[in-house]
C-alpha cells in the first residue's frame, strides 16, 4: 500500500523536537552534554543535570545559544546516587515543564576493577549504585509521565558488553544489566506507548583537551583499528540518540544501536589493559 503524504511530511519533520521535554542525566560534559545540546538545537526544552554546578551552567549557556527560540534549560545540580535528589530532579522537571517526553540515562561511573582487587566488591557496589540502581529508579519515577506523552527511554550502554576488556569487570556488569533492562522494559512498557532503546558507543573522544601521552596513544591505537579510520565524537552518539527518539524510529524498541565505526571487530581482551579509562570520564 502506498504511503500517504502525511508519512512524508512526518519524515521531513522528524528532527523537529519543538515542544518536547528532554531529560539527560550526566549532562555536565562529554556525551551527555552533546546529547542535550543537540536536542536544544532541535527545539526541545532540555534538563541538564550533574553533580558539578560549573559544568551544568556552562553546558546550559551553550544549549540556550543553540536553541532556535533561545529556550532556557532547566539546570539541576544533583547526586543521582541519593534517592531524594533523584526524586527532586524529576519533580523539578515536571514542575517546570509539566511533562517529560524523553529520558536519556547517560550518567555512569568508570574505573578499573579486577576481580583480584581487594576493593573489587566496594567498586562493584559503587558502580551498581549509579549505573543500575539510580538509572532504574529514575526510569520507574518517569514512567507515569512518559506514558502520557508516548515517550522514549534511551539507555547509554557500551560496546564493552560485546567485546569485553580485562580490568573493567564492574563496568561490563553494569552495562550488560542496562542492555537487558532495555529489552525487558521494551516488552513491559510497549503497551503503554513507551519505546525503550539503548546506544552502545565505542571509543569516543569525550575530552578532546586531554594531553596525557598514554591517553593520546590509546586514542590513536583505537583510531588505527577502527574500519572507518577514526574514533567517535560525542556528536556521533548524540545523533544516534536523537534518531532513536524520533518518529523515524517509531517502530523500533528493545534495540541496542552500536555506534563504534566498526571497532568492535578489531579488538581483543587485552586492548585496554594498559589504560585507565576513568581519566576520560566526566
Amino acid at each position: 500500500m502506498a504511503a500517504n503524504n502525511d508519512f512524508y511530511d512526518e519524515v521531513r519533520k522528524s528532527r523537529n523536537f519543538t515542544g518536547k521535554v528532554v531529560l539527560v542525566t550526566g549532562s555536565g560534559g562529554g556525551i551527555g552534554a552533546s546529547i542535550v545540546k543537540l536536542y536544544s538545537s532541535l527545539g526541545a526544552n532540555v534538563v541538564i543535570t550533574s553533580r558539578k554546578a560549573d559544568a551544568v551552567h556552562k553546558v546550559a549557556v551553550d544549549a540556550q545559544q543553540l536553541s532556535p527560540k533561545k529556550l532556557e534549560p532547566l539546570k539541576v545540580i544533583a547526586d543521582l546516587t541519593k534517592s531524594d535528589e533523584l526524586k527532586q530532579l524529576l519533580n523539578k522537571t515536571i514542575e517546570t515543564f509539566g511533562k517529560i517526553d524523553i529520558l536519556v540515562n547517560n550518567a555512569a561511573s568508570l574505573s578499573l576493577a579486577y576481580i583480584t582487587d581487594p576493593k573489587f566488591i566496594d567498586k562493584l557496589k559503587s558502580t551498581e549504585t549509579l549505573d543500575i540502581n539510580a538509572t532504574l529508579e529514575l526510569t520507574q519515577l518517569a514512567i507515569p509521565y512518559l506514558e502520557k506523552t508516548n515517550g522514549n527511554i534511551i539507555m547509554i550502554s557500551s560496546t564493552i558488553t560485546q567485546r569485553p576488556f580485562k580490568g573493567y569487570f564492574n563496568h561490563i556488569i553494569a552495562k550488560n544489566a542496562l542492555e537487558n533492562a532495555t529489552k525487558v522494559l521494551s516488552i513491559e512498557l510497549g503497551n503503554k506507548g513507551i519505546r525503550v532503546n539503548s546506544v552502545s558507543p565505542g571509543f569516543i573522544n569525550s575530552k578532546p583537551s586531554v594531553t596525557e601521552p598514554t591517553i593520546i596513544k590509546m586514542l590513536n591505537m583505537a583510531a588505527n583499528r577502527t574500519p572507518l579510520g577514526r574514533i567517535g565524537d560525542p556528536q556521533d552518539i548524540a545523533s544516534a540518540v536523537v534518531f532513536l527518539s524520533s518518529s523515524d524510529a517509531r517502530f523500533i524498541t528493545g534495540h541496542n544501536l552500536v555506534v563504534d565505526g566498526g571497532l568492535k571487530y578489531n579488538m581483543d581482551s587485552d586492548f585496554m589493559e594498559s589504560y585507565d579509562l576513568d581519566k576520560l570520564s566526566e
